[in-house]
C-alpha cells in the first residue's frame, strides 16, 4: 500500500480574497488605505475610470441644457478681462463669430473630456511615480500610479459629476455659472469672479473641500502602495499643492 504525501497548507494571509469593486470605489470616501492596499495587489482602474466619464457627462449634460454653451463661453471669458475687452473692441458681426468659436471649443473639450481626463491622467501618473520612487524610493508600477489617480479622481467627480449638476437644476443663475467653480466648497465661490483680482481668485479657489481632500487621498495612495507612512505621502502631495497654486496663481496674474 502506498502513502501519499501531505503537503503543508499555504498561510492563510496570502489566500485572503480582495476587495469587490464596488468595496474599492466606496472605501476611497470612507477608508482609502483599504482601497490602495487592494491596488497593491491588482492595479485595474478601469472602472473609476468609466464612473468619471460618466460623471463628466453629467455635468455636461446639466450645462447644455440649463445655462447653453453661449452663456457658458460668455461667463468664462469674463473671467480673462484681457481677453474679454479684446472681443468687446470688435465690431458686432466680430464679436459673435469669437464668443462662437469660444463656445464651440468649449463644447468640443467638454465631450471630449473622457480622452483629456486619461492623456492628462497619464502624464500625471509619469510625474509623481517619478517623484515618489526617485524621490522617497517607493517601487510603484506605472498601473499602480494610473489606478490611484484615478480612484482619488473620484473625489472631484463627485463635485463635478453629483453637486454641480444638483445646484444647476436646483436654479443657480446661467449668467452667474463659472466652468471652473460652480460649488460652493471654497471661499472663491462666494465672492465676484469680476469683481475680485483674478489671481487672488484663483488662489482663494484652491483653498478647496474636494480638491484638497482629493491630494491627500493621492498621497494615501502612494504611501499605501509604495509602503511608507501616509505622512509621507500626505507630505510630498502638499509639496506639489504648493506648487501648483504658486504655477497657476503666478500664470493668472500674468494673463490678467
Amino acid at each position: 500500500m502506498s502513502t501519499a504525501s501531505v503537503s503543508p497548507s499555504v498561510p492563510a494571509m496570502n489566500q485572503e480574497p480582495g476587495l469587490s469593486e464596488p468595496q474599492r470605489i466606496a472605501n476611497v470616501f470612507f477608508a482609502p488605505a483599504k482601497t490602495f492596499a487592494d491596488v497593491r495587489r491588482t492595479s485595474r482602474w478601469w472602472a473609476p475610470f468609466l464612473i468619471g466619464c460618466l460623471l463628466s457627462y453629467l455635468l455636461v449634460f446639466a450645462v447644455a441644457t440649463k445655462v447653453g454653451w453661449d452663456q457658458a463661453a460668455e461667463n468664462t471669458m469674463k473671467l480673462r478681462p484681457k481677453q474679454y475687452e479684446r472681443i468687446e473692441s470688435l465690431p458686432p458681426e466680430q464679436q459673435a463669430v469669437a464668443m462662437g468659436r469660444v463656445a464651440t471649443t468649449m463644447k468640443v473639450i467638454s465631450y471630449a473630456s473622457p480622452v483629456l481626463l486619461l492623456a492628462m491622467y497619464a502624464v500625471f501618473a509619469g510625474v509623481l511615480l517619478a517623484t515618489f520612487n526617485f524621490g522617497i524610493g517607493t517601487e510603484i508600477r506605472y498601473s499602480q500610479a494610473l489606478a490611484i489617480l484615478f480612484y482619488s479622481g473620484l473625489i472631484i467627480g463627485l463635485k463635478k459629476g453629483l453637486l454641480g449638476p444638483l445646484t444647476l437644476f436646483a436654479g443657480l443663475n446661467a449668467e452667474s455659472f463659472n466652468f471652473d467653480n460652480f460649488v460652493g466648497s471654497n471661499p472663491a465661490y462666494y465672492m465676484s469672479s469680476t469683481d475680485t483680482v483674478p489671481w487672488l481668485y484663483n488662489l482663494l479657489s484652491y483653498l478647496d473641500l474636494f480638491t484638497i481632500w482629493s491630494y491627500i487621498v493621492v498621497g494615501i495612495g502612494f504611501a499605501v502602495v509604495g509602503r511608507k507612512k501616509i505622512s509621507t505621502g500626505i507630505a510630498v502631495m502638499a509639496g506639489w499643492y504648493v506648487v501648483v497654486v504658486l504655477l497657476t496663481t503666478g500664470w493668472t496674474a500674468l494673463m490678467s
